[in-house]
């Protein structure tokens, strides 16, 4: 693939698939063996959108001089990433997440698990294009909106993840607790790039 030129080598069409443990920096987050989140029992199935959302709030500083304002810093002062994506498989799985729900045999008790914080896996399988990995050692996963029950469409759910910062794990673990403190949010891996 051709970097740091103009190329058509760099366009990309695919779609997202999703894979969510409820452990946080669970080892299997990290794709490198057979024993990986990235299987069928993780996924929450047929992603239909997704997007990944940096979001930076800014305080500015400005100089007054001559009755004319100039901006001379600005500061990061809350950074996070927020990954939406919706959903379409109703399953029980997916409906827990969504109604914030524990299940119990077939049936969801609703709100009864109002923080779900785990890792997980964005893997973008392209048709055209590099594939990419987004490994995230940290999260919380929640409703984003109104669940469609179209009568003239498929069904879907809006969900949002957000990217939690990392600080410690368990140290018996100590080279996976390492891998993720140097990217706390996470990150991308560039060998499908």
């Amino acid at each position: 693939m051709a970097s740091g030129i103009i190329s058509t080598g760099n366009l990309t069409i695919g779609g997202a698939k999703i894979y969510f443990c409820s452990t946080i920096a669970d080892p299997r987050c990290i794709p490198v063996s057979s024993a990986s989140i990235q299987t069928s029992s993780y996924s929450l199935g047929n992603i239909v959108t997704s997007d990944i959302t940096p979001e930076v709030t800014y305080v500015q500083h400005y100089s007054s001089s001559n009755g004319k304002r100039v901006l001379d810093k600005e500061v990061a002062v809350t950074s996070q990433i927020n990954i939406g994506f919706t959903f379409d498989e109703m399953n029980v799985n997916n409906l827990s997440k969504f109604f914030l729900g524990n299940t119990v045999a077939s049936d969801i008790q609703v709100l009864q698990n109002t923080v779900d914080e785990g890792c997980a896996n964005l893997v973008v399988k392209t048709d055209i294009g590099q594939d990419i990995t987004y490994i995230i050692p940290k999260c919380s996963i929640r409703p984003d909106g109104g669940l469609s029950l179209n009568a003239e469409d498929w069904f879907s759910g809006p969900m949002q993840m957000r990217c939690l910062e990392y600080l410690s794990g368990d140290q018996s673990m100590a080279s996976v607790n390492a891998t993720f403190l140097v990217s706390p949010f996470g990150r991308l891996s560039i060998s499908d790039l």
